[in-house]
């Protein structure tokens, strides 16, 4: 065999076997950099701790506060995750309803708030309504429309009277509560 040609041959050879390890280095690198990317896709870019935040209403009236233990803010979605929410809602006569839960999370523009374990509304009394406490286990609020409402079980204690249903609107301003589905009431002596 020719020096020549076997010279040729071993060269190519080292560039196939160069040309493979280079591509397989930069999938490694493309799949770490994908696998970087995807866990920052989701990753919060602040928190803040024991923190309050009041929305005041057209007249500049506290419309709703809201606290939590912690908050979490996404940047990829604009959302917020809460621990230990506790939101304090106004009604027009001033009683207010105060919603706490174990989890939230607040959408983009705080257009939406959803509340999640161990969710608790009490309603003070008012001149038109009694005082309530409903339990849950998930809430949608809708800050805006002074709006809450759920699709799942609900119970509601009043007085001597314990009231479950499936499903809940309740018109925060107007102190309106409306149980939409499967209700049963019960009167203690």
């Amino acid at each position: 065999m020719n020096l020549r040609l076997l010279g040729i041959i071993v060269l190519l050879v080292s560039l196939s076997g160069f040309a493979i390890w280079v591509q397989q280095s930069s999938d490694k690198e493309a799949k770490v950099s994908d696998l970087q990317k995807s866990k920052k896709k989701h990753s919060p870019d602040y928190f803040m701790e024991d923190f309050t935040l009041t929305s005041m209403d057209e007249k500049g009236l506290p419309r709703s506060i809201l606290t939590a233990a912690k908050m979490l803010h996404y940047p990829d979605d604009d959302s917020t995750e809460l621990d230990a929410p506790f939101m304090t809602m106004i009604a027009e006569n001033g009683q207010p309803w105060k919603i706490k839960s174990d989890r939230g999370w607040v959408s983009a523009n705080n257009e939406l708030i959803l509340l999640s374990g161990n969710v608790r509304i009490d309603r003070v009394s008012g001149p038109n309504n009694r005082p309530v406490k409903l339990f849950t286990d998930k809430l949608r609020i809708h800050p805006e429309l002074d709006f809450a409402e759920t699709d799942r079980p609900v119970t509601m204690i009043s007085d001597k009277r314990r009231t479950t249903a499936i499903g809940m609107r309740a018109y925060v301003r107007k102190g309106k509560l409306q149980l939409l589905d499967n209700v049963h009431v019960s009167y203690e002596k």
